[in-house]
């Protein structure tokens, strides 16, 4: 009750932003499932996140009922790791409010508490004396439909019970998830215009791409978000500090579990095929690694030790260098938890509701609204529930499209599409102050660009920078 308390008052002072905005918005404006599957082939997930935010979004367009989901599942997450976790209570407790379970997937509404429950619930049934192995294909199966690293997850878990099973039919049931899982590993794939292959220009033998991929072990082990940058989300410490330092700390990291799983082979196996197998995506594709992919290795981590006590059920974390070290841990993923959480609390963390509340507060929003640079535009939209005018792609659409190029426009773009798009003598413009480079701010404010821009407020204080925005009046000459 506590935990879920806790995200309640978090989601009530939480603006969403882009990536929660986006698959809401695609579930929203999708009439049926076939549609909802064309309009996510550009996002490489799974869907059973977006086909609950499909059923939620048939019955009402608030973004809160999505956040009200997401804080329920990761609330009932909580509980059932505290009621069956072989860990000592105070392990537990301070897993559960750390800083992954308590802010990341607990108050940013994505897949990802969807997966660290059905993980727990797999975990659960595997710790039953009789198991039932369809209730545990079928979780595995869910678990392989809300993430692509728990698609990793479920068939590492797959591939061990296949081996425990090896002597008896049992391990056609896996078997068969495990091909499943392949199957939905092969369908993810993203089209080749997508627009983040064109930055994807790293060698692979660079510092940058080995380094990013490798990080996941620091990130996720040691999530300390660096408070003295002005945007702190998102961010680490000790990266911050020295690439080097977060590389060799990394390393270490990455080759402690091998004494700590040396006497229990197929946990070894378990966390380094899966925590290998997301280093390897990671290094091999263009994606941006944030702190909340990070987490799965510390989730992984986590259910290790489980898997060690239900494989070989010796004390876990007891007396030991181990226990006092994952203590120190666990307590500084609690501190860095809750030091986000109430910086979330404190300052917005998207200007998205505050500039819709405006334009609606100021009867503003029968205008047309243009918008750029897009990725800045589904949270307004989702929080005007109104399509908006993408000057990127010269279309109304509220959810991203990936495939758009040039993704963000220059001044020459910005003004080509302004002129062919603009259809009203008055309306609004909003554009994602990170945008405005100095010429093109200066154009704006002395009032030099081809059509009158009347600036009508600025909103500049959240914590993620690329949703701050200026809205202005924008007049035809």
């Amino acid at each position: 009750m506590i935990h879920f308390i806790i995200g309640l008052l978090g989601i009530v002072n939480h603006e969403i932003w882009l990536d929660e905005a986006h698959h809401f918005l695609l579930a929203k404006d999708s009439g049926s499932i076939s549609e909802l599957f064309t309009n996510a082939s550009y996002d490489g997930h799974p869907l059973l996140w977006n086909f609950l935010l499909f059923i939620v979004t048939r019955f009402t367009t608030e973004v809160f009922c999505m956040q009200v989901l997401n804080i329920c599942m990761m609330s009932v997450c909580a509980y059932l790791f505290l009621r069956y976790a072989p860990f000592k209570r105070i392990i537990s407790l301070l897993i559960v409010f750390g800083y992954f379970f308590i802010y990341e997937y607990h108050i940013i509404s994505r897949n990802y508490a969807l997966s660290v429950l059905l993980i727990a619930i797999v975990f659960i049934l595997l710790s039953k004396p009789v198991k039932n192995h369809y209730l545990i294909v079928i979780c595995l199966l869910l678990l392989s439909l809300t993430h692509l690293y728990s698609i990793i997850i479920s068939s590492g878990l797959c591939l061990i019970f296949i081996y425990l099973n090896r002597e008896n039919k049992t391990k056609y049931f896996y078997f068969f998830v495990l091909v499943v899982c392949l199957f939905i590993l092969y369908s993810l794939k993203v089209p080749a215009d997508h627009f983040l292959f064109k930055y994807d220009n790293d060698s692979f033998l660079s510092f940058k791409r080995i380094g990013k991929a490798f990080s996941i072990y620091l990130k996720g082990m040691l999530p300390f978000p660096d408070f003295t940058s002005a945007k702190v989300w998102n961010t680490n410490l000790i990266v911050a500090g020295s690439k080097t330092l977060g590389a060799l700390i990394s390393l270490l990291i990455f080759i402690i579990p091998l004494f700590i799983f040396k006497n229990s082979k197929l946990v070894l196996f378990f966390f380094y095929f899966t925590t290998l197998s997301i280093c390897l995506f990671i290094y091999l594709s263009p994606i941006i690694v944030a702190n909340r992919h990070c987490g799965f290795v510390f989730v992984i981590l986590i259910f290790s030790f489980w898997l060690k006590k239900l494989l070989y059920p010796l004390p876990i974390l007891e007396n030991s260098f181990y226990n006092k070290t994952a203590f120190i841990v666990l307590l500084a993923h609690v501190l860095s938890g809750f030091y986000i959480f109430f910086m979330d609390l404190k300052n917005p963390f998207s200007n998205s509701k505050n500039i819709a509340d405006f334009i609606k507060l100021n009867n503003l929003d029968s205008k047309e609204i243009y918008l750029s640079n897009l990725s800045s535009g589904p949270p307004v939209s989702a929080y005007l529930n109104k399509k908006i005018f993408y000057l990127e792609t010269g279309q109304k659409n509220s959810f991203c499209k990936w495939n758009t190029w040039p993704f963000i426009l220059n001044i020459n773009q910005f003004h080509k599409n302004i002129f062919k798009q603009l259809n009203s003598d008055t309306s609004l413009l909003i554009l994602n102050k990170s945008y405005l480079n100095e010429n093109f701010k200066g154009e704006i404010e002395n009032n030099t660009a081809p059509f009158k821009i009347i600036l009508i407020q600025s909103f500049d204080d959240a914590m993620l920078p690329s949703e701050n925005y200026n809205l202005y009046y924008i007049l035809k000459n």
